[in-house]
């Protein structure tokens, strides 16, 4: 038809123009550009294409690089540490944390649990109070053991330091991270410590606070919600026996053994309870007489 052929020869004409043709080659580079550019960045960025990191805590570095190289990461050691209770030569942190969402080729940095430990000197603890011995084996990058105590007229002061049941002398060399039991002098009047509540603290928490107050860490129960070892880390004390009694007398016996439950469940945590003084009962009482009388 004559009109359509107008009208096709009507835009030839117009999109021959060089004021017209050049901006839309300009806005169809753009475009192409554009798509170009939100393509590239999906593929390159994997979207949709996450996955939890796996739990390379406790096994074999070996096999941690067999299983990150199936789960297509990289592994990356930042540092060795030496732990009595861990196998040598095993993961003992990592960073992203376990379950973390990651894409393909992404790093892990681990910590790993040395093979041969490095052997340190032992300090002279003795004549230190319980405090300071504490503080001075963290320094050295030893762990406080069990609390042991004697008759003797200086009250929580270290009387002998002990390395796996025998005494040890100072500048003994012996591997980093081991434990030292101390042995403590009680006085000579019998004399008892405080017992602290430690509901609602992590296990590391409570037992440094048990050490503080010249007490051992007894039994340890965690419920059926802690699962691995990160879950143990985060579990929380809900019952503590003994327990202190808010109206009643909680002294007792330095070194004695104080065993937790732990939970991850915040509902099993008991909220501490603080109880109304007398007095205060009484001045509302007042209060209220007062009211009704006005």
């Amino acid at each position: 038809m004559e009109w359509q052929q107008k009208v096709k020869e009507y835009f030839v004409k117009i999109f021959s123009n060089p004021f017209v043709k050049t901006p839309l080659i300009a806005l169809g580079i753009v475009v192409a550009a554009v798509i170009v550019f939100f393509t590239f960045l999906h593929i390159f960025s994997r979207h949709g294409k996450g996955f939890p990191v796996p739990d390379f805590s406790n096994i074999k570095i070996e096999k941690a690089y067999e299983l990150a190289k199936q789960r297509k990461l990289r592994l990356e050691v930042t540092d060795s540490v030496y732990i009595m209770t861990r196998e040598p030569g095993t993961v003992v942190e990592q960073n992203p944390s376990p379950g973390t969402y990651v894409k393909a080729n992404r790093r892990v940095f681990i910590t790993t649990n040395a093979v041969n430990p490095m052997l340190v000197e032992m300090p002279n603890l003795v004549g230190l109070t319980l405090r300071q011995a504490i503080s001075t084996l963290n320094l050295q990058g030893f762990d406080l053991g069990l609390l042991a105590f004697a008759p003797d007229i200086a009250v929580n002061n270290v009387l002998e330091q002990h390395y796996r049941g025998n005494e040890v002398d100072p500048g003994t060399k012996i591997p980093k991270g081991s434990t030292i039991d101390l042995l403590l002098g009680r006085g000579l009047r019998n004399e008892k410590s405080v017992l602290p509540r430690v509901i609602g603290l992590t296990l590391s928490e409570a037992r440094n606070l048990l050490l503080e107050a010249s007490l051992n860490l007894g039994r340890v129960t965690f419920d059926a919600t802690v699962i691995d070892n990160l879950d143990s880390l985060q579990a929380r004390v809900y019952s503590q026996y003994p327990n202190p009694n808010p109206m009643g007398e909680n002294a007792i016996n330095f070194g004695a053994q104080v065993d937790l439950w732990l939970t991850q469940n915040e509902s099993r945590i008991p909220v501490e309870k603080t109880i109304k003084e007398p007095a205060t009962r009484t001045n509302d009482a007042v209060e209220i007489f007062e009211e009704i009388i006005e």
